[in-house]
């Protein structure tokens, strides 16, 4: 629901409903077209000799015309904008497409980020608030004489480096919950971190850079789009050939009954335009050439893109798999030092050092697991497959 409220969305509706009508009108355009007219030809001053020509000394007339044209062929144009019309309406489903699809990808990273800082500030606050004990322990040891001030101060040292870790991650907390207040539009529920199986990335049966993105349609269209405007701009300089009829009522100011139904074949050709035309064509086919050459910068760029996203997640993933190692074995040293927390203020200390190093790994194992659950959805995206995962169709 957040995607259809956004104005991304809104406007390529609004163009999409644009060619629709530019769809319509020019299919209606096969259709005559009927037109009406008043003729007021009054003779404001005459001079003429030949009084037998009556072509030059017509009376004074005010008549009303209704003419049809119908045309029969105007070089291919009406063809032409009729699938120019149709392609821009593909254009615009594949662009609301696209715009959803990085709506999904802005939501989807805006949760998962505001989900994994809001985790891993509450657990850095748990940690905190069960090791703040032991700063009043060690300054009474101290007082007693059991400890010198060295091995006071590093413990103190110690939970002031947890607590300034602890104020960082809170921080970041607090950002990402306001930047998910201002894009949802209500607070986040702590509905925890999302589950979302890498399929994509790890199977990577979906990486084939000629199926086509979002992007390559969209170039592939405005090249098709392109071609249809060099053809319209042919049809300027081709041929034309229609019927043509015409019924005029003479003098109805005057109550008049003459009348007259004339009608025809009409047929019209350009003969010379000095060159315009061949120079308007020539700027039409550098168009045209100009799209194909974007089409591939763009399947260069996808392709890039789709290399980047698989290759970063497969180092990503081995990367996760020690960083998780890492986290396990330091919080086994944590469960033993618990154990011996009593046993003297080294054991302290080290407790403390350990709770760091695991907020630390912590930290980096949610960055991972963010970085691969964002490479699955750009992986989903760049194959045209996100929105269905969401169950968005269009």
């Amino acid at each position: 629901l957040i995607v259809v409220q956004q104005p991304e969305f809104s406007s390529a509706i609004a163009k999409s409903d644009e060619f629709k009508q530019n769809k319509k009108y020019a299919q209606r355009l096969r259709f005559p077209t009927i037109e009406a007219a008043i003729i007021n030809d009054e003779s404001i001053s005459r001079r003429v000799d030949d009084v037998s020509s009556l072509r030059k000394r017509r009376d004074d007339s005010f008549d009303g015309v209704i003419s049809i044209n119908q045309p029969l062929y105007k070089g291919n144009e009406i063809n032409s904008k009729i699938k120019k019309a149709k392609y821009g309406e593909e254009l615009v489903k594949e662009e609301l497409s696209l715009n959803s699809s990085i709506l999904v990808l802005d939501a989807s990273q805006i949760y998962i980020n505001t989900a994994t800082s809001y985790k891993l500030s509450q657990y850095a606050t748990n940690e905190l608030s069960k090791l703040k004990k032991y700063r009043d322990i060690a300054q009474k040891r101290f007082q007693s004489g059991a400890i010198n001030i060295s091995e006071s101060s590093a413990i103190k040292i110690k939970l002031s480096e947890l607590s300034a870790k602890e104020a960082i991650l809170n921080a970041k907390k607090i950002q990402n919950l306001e930047v998910f207040l201002s894009f949802f539009k209500q607070p986040y529920n702590n509905q925890g971190v999302p589950v979302i199986p890498l399929n994509e990335i790890i199977s990577n049966k979906g990486f084939n850079p000629e199926f086509g993105s979002y992007e390559q349609r969209i170039a592939s269209l405005q090249t098709k789009g392109t071609e249809s405007d060099l053809a319209i701009t042919k049809s300027a300089y081709r041929p034309e050939l229609g019927l043509s009829f015409r019924f005029t009522k003479y003098d109805i100011d005057d109550s008049g009954k003459d009348e007259d139904i004339r009608g025809g074949l009409y047929f019209s050709v350009p003969l010379f335009n000095f060159g315009r035309g061949s120079a308007e064509i020539g700027a039409a086919r550098a168009r045209v050439n100009q799209s194909k050459f974007m089409y591939d910068q763009t399947s260069r760029d996808i392709g890039q893109e789709k290399a980047y996203v698989f290759g970063s997640a497969l180092g990503i993933i081995q990367a996760r798999n020690k960083i998780s190692d890492s986290l396990d074995n330091i919080r086994i040293q944590k469960e033993m030092l618990n154990l011996r927390i009593s046993a003297s203020d080294y054991v302290i200390l080290e407790l403390i050092n350990a709770t760091i190093q695991e907020l630390n790994l912590l930290e980096q194992l949610l960055d991972s697991e963010t970085e691969l659950l964002l490479y699955e959805l750009q992986a989903n995206h760049l194959n045209r497959r996100l929105l269905s995962q969401f169950s968005i169709i269009f």
